[in-house]
């Protein structure tokens, strides 16, 4: 638990520098009796009046007090309209952080680096280990076949997750999973999953075997059968396919957030031009087994792929001092997105199938602090950058908070897409004077009804956050092109999938 000292009063205190570290974990659980959640922003917002109350006199918190300076400090953050603000981490603004000194102090054993930095002892050693699990008979639940098919095919066991709170959990573990199954490999106890950062080129060691490609060895559908074998596209539309997702620019607009609902994104009615979109446009970018939900994680590829979205997640926890379950929870929106909420703290929706009831027997809690439950920590990248927090801008916002208004950005929003109408994976392109200007894509299954996420999540939005100057001047329009070109060809009918609409806002920043 954290602990925020000032000597002074803090004059410009937000949410995420003092006030959400204000609470002990005695605090928390003593209010959480009385029904208040000093973990949400919005509840303590809400109740901020009588939390004052009750702090100003010396009757909360019981038997310790806060100092006059805690208490004016909060009075201020009142007074300032309740700002989130970015969390302070530097050392003459916050003298102690237990969250920091556990990451700092508790190496894990586990590494996993960018795969281009791997030496030839290290690289030859994740030959090894990947050549034995597909070298494995497909019951062994180590063996390739097994692990892959977790994602999706084989019917009717689908427990993936996408476009769900549970997306960024349920991939953690299953990443443990399938580095345990390296592990099995005789000689290969020590190995680690490397990642592709996808801002970089494809990486030339997966072009070889044994990553280039996976040959099914028992069919997993009609449509997949024994011999199947992987594929993708040349390497060149590969990275212009990425360009053309602006997977890149996605990825460093969500690490610029706060908000556990904006660096996602997609759900809740959050912005669709984050983490969620980039993964979508990586999986679409890369080729036909990619593309497609059953069978992706049959490329091998995609252990690589996934391996950097779970990376990228930890930074950002890291960044927001977000390691543990109350500051990962401050940065959640109890309001707008209860759900996100609730799969960390309802025991019925922490699990995450099949890797809680089977090893490696991980659920929502168990993967928030990857190093001290998991032992696993993450080596920089190649070509490491770091980007800085951004004010949270918004589309809409309520109407007493105070804002000011970016004119020269836009949010051009194509909502009322009904993706159970699209067989399979799609991508939605804004058009210029017939000339596309941005693509943003959407990562599912052909039999998209068979999907309980994709049913649960039927109408999707997709945004495009561009500079105005591109936008202005010109007839803007849509297509619809879906991957799988067999059914109607490369353009879908806007009317089979629900007549979706177009809307253009100004972004509306507040802190």
């Amino acid at each position: 638990m954290t602990t925020t000292s000032t000597s002074t009063p803090v004059t410009n205190p937000t949410w995420y520098g003092q006030i959400r570290d204000m609470f002990t974990t005695q605090d928390q659980q003593h209010m959480a009796a009385q029904g208040l959640d000093l973990a949400s922003y919005e509840a303590v917002v809400n109740h901020a009046g009588d939390i004052y109350q009750q702090v100003a006199v010396g009757n909360m918190p019981p038997g310790r007090p806060w100092s006059p300076d805690w208490v004016s400090t909060f009075l201020n953050w009142m007074n300032n309209g309740y700002p989130k603000g970015v969390p302070v981490t530097s050392a003459n603004e916050v003298e102690f952080d237990a969250r920091l000194l556990s990451i700092a102090a508790a190496p894990a054993g586990r590494i996993r680096k960018d795969i281009n930095t791997l030496s030839s002892t290290e690289l030859n050693l994740l030959k090894q280990a990947f050549s034995g699990i597909v070298a494995k008979d497909p019951g062994d639940p180590n063996s390739y076949f097994v692990q892959a098919g977790y994602h999706w095919f084989p019917a009717p066991n689908t427990y993936c997750m996408h476009h769900v709170p549970g997306y960024n959990p349920w991939h953690r573990a299953y990443l443990v999973s399938f580095e345990n199954a390296l592990r099995s490999v005789p000689g290969c106890e020590s190995v680690t999953l490397p990642y592709w950062d996808i801002t970089t080129p494809f990486p030339d060691v997966l072009k070889s075997a044994p990553f280039d490609t996976y040959v099914l060895p028992q069919a997993v559908s009609p449509d997949y059968p024994e011999g199947y074998s992987t594929s993708r596209f040349d390497y060149d539309t590969i990275a212009q396919n990425l360009l053309n997702n602006g997977v890149a620019d996605d990825v460093n607009r969500a690490m610029s957030k706060t908000d556990w609902e904006d660096f996602h994104g997609y759900w809740s009615d959050a912005n669709y031009n984050t983490i969620i979109a980039a993964h979508d446009g990586g999986h679409n970018s890369i080729g036909p087994t990619m593309g497609a939900q059953e069978i992706a994680a049959f490329d091998p590829v995609f252990w690589f792929f996934h391996c950097n979205w779970d990376r990228l997640f930890w930074e950002w926890q890291k960044k927001m001092l977000a390691t543990d379950l109350h500051g990962l929870l401050t940065t959640i929106n109890q309001d707008s997105d209860p759900l996100s909420y609730q799969i960390f703290n309802e025991a019925a929706l922490q699990s995450l199938n099949p890797f809680t009831s089977n090893p490696p027997e991980l659920n929502t809690l168990a993967i928030i602090d990857s190093v001290a439950r998991l032992d696993v920590d993450y080596g920089p990248s190649a070509t490491a950058s770091n980007v800085d927090f951004l004010p949270k801008t918004q589309r809409t916002l309520a109407a007493n908070k105070h804002f000011t208004v970016q004119t020269s950005r836009v949010n051009v929003r194509v909502s009322g897409i009904n993706r159970l109408k699209i067989p399979g994976s799609f991508s939605v392109h804004l058009q210029k004077d017939g000339k596309t200007i941005a693509t943003r894509s959407l990562f599912q299954p052909v039999a998209v009804q068979t999907c309980a996420n994709c049913v649960a999540n039927a109408m999707s939005h997709f945004d495009f956050e561009l500079p105005l100057a591109e936008v202005s001047g010109g007839k803007l329009s849509v297509w619809v092109e879906p991957v799988n070109k067999s059914f109607v060809g490369d353009r879908f009918p806007q009317k089979l999938m629900g007549n979706p609409v177009i809307d253009v806002h100004l972004l509306l920043q507040t802190d």
